[in-house]
């Protein structure tokens, strides 16, 4: 196992143990590349199954349309609950 296999297999297991530990857990998603990380760490942390926790946009107005488009689509692409703060 390389250094970046055991970088996944650790945020892996910190999204397990977060989802595990608290009651109403979410992952904030700007739509930028680390949430898209992140979206793609908890699909190898819980598929098949849904995501214990809804993704969470906080909508400042300031964000490119393009990124709104690939939120909403991706959202809707992997099933999953998104919440859209205003």
């Amino acid at each position: 196992m390389d250094y970046l296999d055991q970088l996944e297999a650790e945020a892996i297991a910190i999204l397990r143990e977060v989802a595990g530990q608290f009651e109403k857990p979410a992952l904030l998603f700007s739509g930028g590349k680390d949430s898209i990380t992140l979206v793609r760490l908890a699909e190898k942390a819980f598929r098949p199954g849904k995501f214990p926790f809804p993704l969470v946009h906080v909508d400042t107005g300031h964000n490119f349309p393009e990124v709104i488009e690939f939120r909403d689509r991706l959202a809707a692409q992997i099933g999953e609950k998104l919440i859209v703060c205003h």
